[in-house]
């Protein structure tokens, strides 16, 4: 069975094919019929799905995260597509492409080695060696580059989070040259280090959040993780220490937001800033992206943001764009795998 990717769906189109489940709920229509809604991915995007018949037997029959084959017809409802699935049930392996399912950023050894240059060029020796200790764990480094940066708001792809957490440091970096007054070592590392715990937090094959994510979250595993490493180094100063564990709670920004305090610094708050901006501006590009077409002059309704956006003449970037890091003061060439300190 040849693949059908979401972006090519058209209405009416006969669906006999493999997604990513993303999303299930089981709800009851105003009549007390139970139907099922969900949501479907490739790594071309999402699309939301309906079973009106045989919805309970369909809810058991896979779990969020697996792969599934669907049997339906794209409808047209609210100006999106949707399914209207008459089948569905768990794949087996071997029966699909895994490649197909998730969308993986095509830049990631790129942004890596962006990622790497930034940590060479902090200044501070406590904050450089400590960040040595980062990039020279292999394991969590492979993890982190694979990393997803969000379930479904921002970066949601393989790859993701690492993109994500560049665009932070590229951007914090600008901003400490306007307010010369920030630690630039302090912002740098903890624009690296902010997200960091969503190594554990999400399962990028499945899109879903792991146990420790669901009950700890990434900002208490990424708290833990760095006060782990800090104790690697001896007599690490606790001044140091505080100030980048400061960055780590407080980049959520508002209680509302579970962040466990309030920025407090200079480099916290332009950490939070900065990682508001760049995961709401990605967010907003990708609802452009997905939903510009057919002569589209608004999105879908958002409800997380209360609002649609704006789409007519939008012509969005497959790949965004930041300013160079800085030049090797030193003026030697480095090697892509060698990490200096």
């Amino acid at each position: 069975m040849g693949k059908k990717f979401i972006s090519e769906f058209k209405t009416n189109d006969k669906i006999d094919s493999f997604f990513q489940l993303r999303k299930k709920n089981l709800k009851l229509t105003k009549k007390d019929t139970p139907y099922l809604e969900l949501t479907l991915a490739d790594k071309t995007g999402t699309i939301e799905g309906r079973v009106w018949i045989g919805a309970e037997d369909m809810n058991s029959s896979a779990d969020t995260g697996d792969i599934v084959r669907v049997k339906g017809t794209v409808d047209k409802f609210r100006e999106e597509n949707q399914i209207k699935i008459d089948l569905m049930k768990k794949a087996e392996e071997g029966d699909f492409d895994r490649s197909d399912m998730v969308r993986v950023a095509e830049n990631i050894s790129e942004v890596k080695e962006k990622i790497k240059i930034y940590l060479e060029q902090i200044e501070d020796p406590w904050i450089k060696k400590l960040a040595g200790i980062f990039w020279g764990d292999a394991k969590l480094v492979e993890k982190f580059s694979h990393g997803v940066g969000g379930k479904s708001w921002h970066n949601a792809y393989v790859g993701g989070l690492m993109e994500h957490t560049y665009e932070v440091m590229c951007i914090v970096d600008k901003m400490c040259g306007l307010y010369p007054e920030a630690d630039r070592s302090l912002a740098v590392f903890g624009a690296f280090i902010h997200d960091i715990g969503k190594v554990f937090e999400l399962d990028a094959d499945k899109m879903e959040y792991t146990v420790l994510g669901g009950l700890i979250g990434h900002i208490g595993i990424g708290h833990k993780m760095l006060v782990e490493k800090i104790s690697e180094i001896e007599n690490f100063p606790p001044d140091i220490s505080m100030k980048l564990e400061h960055i780590i709670l407080s980049h959520h920004g508002e209680y509302e937001q579970q962040s466990p305090v309030l920025p407090k610094t200079l480099e916290a708050t332009i950490v939070y800033q900065v990682d508001e901006l760049v995961s709401q501006a990605n967010a907003v590009k990708e609802i452009i992206a997905s939903q510009s077409c057919e002569g589209r002059v608004w999105s879908n309704f958002v409800v997380i943001k209360n609002r649609k956006y704006y789409l007519e003449g939008s012509s969005p970037k497959t790949e965004p764009e930041c300013a160079d890091t800085k030049e090797d003061v030193s003026g030697e060439e480095k090697s892509g795998e060698e990490f200096i300190f």
